[in-house]
């Protein structure tokens, strides 16, 4: 914990220093919201010495610090609660962070950015944009829709699987298909995937694991097929 970074190291602080480490201590979920520059104000000493002080308690910068610090104030947190319940309001609130932080930092620590670059520049250059889902994952297709039409990229979906399959037919090497499936396993998302990749259409997927199912893909290729006849 950055905090205990503070008290091994108290000692060998100059009086400045400990000003800034003092305050910190006992203000730490309001440093995580502060500037640099709302630090310095606080207690008076410049920017240089905040930077100063951070990188003496090894972090690589000021903003390093506070996302050691915000983390460590969601572990506390964590440790406190992690029940949700209406006797306890405030509580449940920041339960709820809690676990929301630690969702996006999961998948933040888990992102390939060489990977996600490429992505983005195929979708931000695509002639058309289609999302592919099926089940309980269409809404998050539709907002996908709703979000890109709304910033200029020309994107279809459809709470039919048919009508997804079929707008499909209609797309080539220009255009990128975006799978979602929490399981991978969607016969029909995936189907439409191996579909797309022999017009060299660009695919990306969202979804909780890596696997598929060969079998579930066989399985929906005739109904994929019909489509096209």
């Amino acid at each position: 914990m950055i905090l205990d970074t503070f008290h091994g190291h108290y000692n060998s602080f100059f009086d400045s220093e400990k000003k800034i480490a003092d305050y910190i201590i006992q203000h730490p979920k309001e440093v995580v919201n502060m500037t640099i520059k709302e630090l310095a104000q606080a207690y008076n000493t410049s920017q240089a010495s905040v930077s100063r002080f951070a990188r003496k308690c090894q972090m690589d910068s000021f903003h390093h610090l506070k996302v050691n610090l915000a983390r460590d104030c969601v572990n506390e947190i964590e440790q406190k609660s992690n029940t949700i319940s209406t006797s306890d309001i405030s509580g449940s609130l920041e339960t709820i962070l809690s676990n929301k932080i630690s969702e996006l930092s999961a998948i933040i620590r888990n992102i390939d950015v060489d990977q996600l670059s490429v992505i983005l520049s195929l979708i931000q250059n695509a002639k058309h944009v289609l999302v592919c889902a099926v089940g309980n994952t269409i809404p998050v297709a539709l907002d996908c829709m709703f979000k890109f039409n709304e910033i200029g990229i020309l994107t279809f979906t459809s709470t039919i699987w048919e009508n997804q399959a079929s707008y499909a037919l209609g797309l080539d090497a220009s255009d990128v298909v975006i799978a979602i499936s929490n399981s991978g396993e969607s016969s029909q998302v995936l189907a439409v995937c191996r579909e797309m990749k022999k017009c060299h259409v660009h695919t990306t997927g969202i979804t909780n694991t890596l696997e598929n199912s060969q079998d579930q893909i066989s399985q929906c290729e005739e109904l994929y097929a019909s489509l096209k006849e």
